[in-house]
């Protein structure tokens, strides 16, 4: 009886008292961010290995509904050779908060990037609403600062999709947030090697890191 009393006479924490730091999902209209990619492809049987080095930019839009009919937010992506040359688009995907978690459709596939509150403790599918198979995420790092290209952070939090190697393979994906900001950084590896070698022979490899962000 006295475990009973204790659970029902727990008062319920007012979600509207609770920081769910939502912010890192940096989903203000107008927010924008600015990257510098690397592009990495390795395919030994057509003796290629090449880097194709480019920038692209995320802006935060106006409302939109999203491919399951919901209010969400305008998530354009442009991308240019270098500073020199205007910036182009090339996508409007959709972003949104709902229920305690943040998704972005990509190429018409929902994918869950973060969840709140975050902590250590978490685990989530970022592919629990598409059938691109079940990609288990959590956080490694929270609250924490970092410096990316001189600009200075003093909150960000890491994303953990998959750290898996062997001796002939390599898969490595995770994403940095920082709060009122968006991602700030993204690596992503899939690489094959010979046996005792550290030179891929096949794969791809991606890395985005921030050079500017602000508000349009």
């Amino acid at each position: 009886m006295s475990i009973i009393l204790a659970i029902f006479g727990c008062k319920k924490q007012d979600d509207s008292t609770i920081d769910k730091k939502t912010e890192y999902f940096g989903l203000e209209k107008g927010n924008f961010v600015e990257y510098e990619v690397t592009y990495m492809f390795h395919d030994s049987l057509l003796q290629k290995h090449d880097t194709i080095l480019y920038q692209m930019k995320t802006l935060i839009g106006d409302t939109i509904l999203d491919n399951v009919g919901r209010v969400a937010r305008e998530f354009h992506r442009f991308k240019r050779k270098n500073s020199s040359l205007p910036w182009e688009e090339t996508d409007i995907w959709t972003a949104i908060i709902v229920d305690s978690r943040a998704e972005l459709v990509e190429e018409n596939q929902r994918k869950v990037k973060l969840i709140f509150t975050p902590t250590l403790e978490k685990l989530w599918d970022i592919n629990a609403f598409n059938n691109l198979g079940t990609v288990q995420a959590f956080f490694s790092a929270i609250d924490e600062s970092k410096t990316i290209n001189n600009l200075i952070f003093e909150t960000t939090l890491t994303v953990e999709e998959e750290d898996f190697k062997t001796l002939i393979e390599t898969r490595r994906k995770f994403e940095v947030y920082a709060k009122n900001v968006g991602m700030i950084s993204k690596t992503y590896k899939d690489l094959e090697f010979k046996f005792g070698s550290t030179k891929p022979i096949k794969g791809e490899e991606y890395y985005f890191n921030v050079t500017n962000y602000g508000v349009e």
